[in-house]
């Protein structure tokens, strides 16, 4: 519960009494003294050994390089740094975060060279993580937690509070980025942090709604070969629009930032009265897909929580009579295809992948069938071991393009449709209705594939997590709908992240890595190894620190 108190004395990290730290003039970054806890040997916590320890606070940071004690046997050429972000801190002080997508950000990198590896975390020194140190309370608003009025102010000025519009919140915790040669810790706002990706030092802050007109953003764009970045946006208003962003390769001649150059590919008008809520899209060589889902953004109860203090997840709602919509773009010249395709509703994260065949689209994702799951991942109930009672499914839609549509007039079915596991039906209106079909033989979640090579192309194999509480990690075959799993009792594994063999001669060719967090007792995390093709394990490298669970992260190649 959060405190009525007010303290204002900062708190330094970890167990130690006073703040210790000082911050440096370029980036606010806070540096242990000789006598903070950083100083001491790292020791386990116990008493936290099962699924709740993952959202315990993560409270020891690793700044300089700590070596690893490997087993088995890194690759050679496996040589660069595995970026990971994430919540990581969910207590300030007497405050708690109420949902799993609020806690402060932990950075961190798993340094990769000659088989050997180094482990780093630190804090993103954020507004919102700097100033909840320096008030010992929570500041900001986040998603599900709303930040309470000062208690240090006057009752008017509490009072007057609830009409100045809150700060967006810079706890960039979600995602990695690379705009140009910079990197930035990302969420689905406007706002990203650059950051140091050798040192994890937190740099300056950038708002991209001031280079272009969106209210949101999502936290995984799309690279093409040429290095143009590609994203996605929202506009709220009386009509609101997702918007196609388009960031072209930064010039190291020109002045400015790589977003300095963003602009608005495509427009597309929000078809309900209420905007979608989205996390990804889907790229492939010729269109771009948006996904108009079945949940939405109430902005009155959005507005609501801003009066009354409330948190943001009252205006998420699941409108279970709406169907999905999917829009298509032309990639090169922005068009907006004016065919209509719905599907069954669904609440969706994360695309897998999508790619062009025989005269359609095929998407790929992991769907949940309403929207409970953003209320299931509450911090109070995963920390007393309540599991979400659904995880996501992989299924696949198809969607047919231009004139292959008309081969399913009158209820015509194309033989080639067999091979899509799909079902396509043209309704009298001319719509497209899209029934899809399960491609993986379990629950998955945060799926990776061969990202390089395959994006945007046809593929067969994507890797996740999955099985109960996704404590598994999985190599799936969308052809044969079967899996194979990494497993080990009380190991949490995190997003497992492919990276191609130089010579890469399969699309399997490559290793997995994954950053596991062992809660056993005596035991220590690790970053895992796993031979993409076979999925055996070929290496582990244990580091005595601490390891914070995690969303998203990239490989980043020397």
């Amino acid at each position: 519960m959060q405190g009525d108190h007010c303290s204002r004395s900062p708190v330094a990290l970890g167990n130690s009494a006073s703040f210790t730290g000082l911050f440096s003039s370029e980036s606010g970054d806070m540096m242990a003294s000789e006598d903070s806890d950083d100083a001491k040997p790292w020791t386990p916590r116990d008493g936290e050994t099962g699924f709740p320890g993952l959202f315990r606070s993560f409270s020891r940071e690793q700044v300089e390089p700590l070596q690893a004690n490997i087993k088995g046997k890194v690759p050679e050429w496996v040589d660069g740094s595995l970026l990971r972000n994430g919540p990581g801190k969910f207590d300030v002080g007497p405050d708690t975060y109420e949902h799993w997508f609020d806690g402060l950000a932990v950075l961190l990198r798993y340094n990769i060279h000659k088989g050997m590896v180094t482990y780093q975390s630190r804090f993103l020194r954020s507004d919102s993580y700097i100033k909840a140190m320096e008030q010992n309370r929570i500041v900001m608003s986040e998603f599900g937690t709303v930040a309470q009025p000062d208690p240090c102010q006057s009752y008017l000025g509490r009072f007057l509070s609830r009409f100045v519009p809150r700060t967006f919140t810079d706890n960039c915790n979600i995602n990695w980025a690379q705009y140009g040669d910079e990197f930035y810790a990302v969420t689905d706002g406007t706002l990203m942090r650059k950051v140091n990706p050798n040192s994890l030092e937190t740099l300056h802050k950038v708002d991209i709604s001031d280079r272009i007109a969106v209210h949101s953003t999502s936290s995984h764009p799309h690279t093409a070969k040429d290095g143009t970045v590609y994203g996605l946006g929202s506009r709220f208003s009386y009509r609101s629009s997702y918007n196609i962003i388009k960031i072209p390769p930064h010039d190291q001649d020109v002045k400015g930032d790589p977003l300095s150059n963003a602009s608005i590919l495509c427009s597309i008008p929000a078809s309900g009265t209420y905007p979608t809520f989205y996390h990804s899209f889907a790229m492939t060589d010729n269109y771009f897909v948006f996904v108009e889902q079945s949940a939405v953004i109430n902005l009155l109860k959005v507005l609501y929580a801003q009066l009354f203090f409330k948190s943001y997840i009252i205006g998420m709602e699941f409108h279970d009579e709406r169907p999905t919509r999917f829009h298509v773009v032309k990639r090169y010249s922005g068009e907006l295809l004016p065919q209509i395709y719905t599907s069954i509703p669904f609440l969706s994260f994360h695309h897998i992948n999508a790619y062009e065949e025989a005269g359609h689209l095929v998407i790929d994702m992991c769907i949940y069938e309403d929207g409970s799951i953003l209320r299931d991942i509450n911090l109070k109930d995963l920390r007393n071991g309540v599991k979400p009672a659904q995880f996501g499914k992989a299924k696949r839609f198809v969607l047919p393009v231009g004139e292959t549509i008309e081969d399913y007039r009158g209820g015509s079915r194309p033989n080639w449709l067999e091979i899509f596991k799909a079902d396509v039906t043209l309704k009298e209106d001319g719509s497209v209705y899209c029934v899809p079909q399960v491609i993986a033989d379990r629950n998955v979640e945060f799926p990776r594939m061969n990202y390089e090579l395959y994006n945007g192309k046809p593929y067969r194999f994507f890797y996740a997590n999955g099985g109960e509480l996704n404590q598994k990690l999985l190599k799936v075959d969308t052809k044969s709908v079967t899996s194979e799993e990494w497993f080990e009792d009380g190991c949490f594994p995190s997003e497992p992240i492919f990276v191609r063999s130089p010579d890469c001669k399969s699309e399997d060719d490559g290793v997995v890595l994954s950053s596991v967090v062992d809660l056993r007792k005596g035991k220590h995390s690790f970053l895992l190894v796993l031979d993409a093709r076979d999925f055996t394990e070929v290496a582990r490298a244990e580091v005595e620190a601490e390891v914070s669970f995690g969303y998203h992260g990239m490989f980043l190649h020397k």
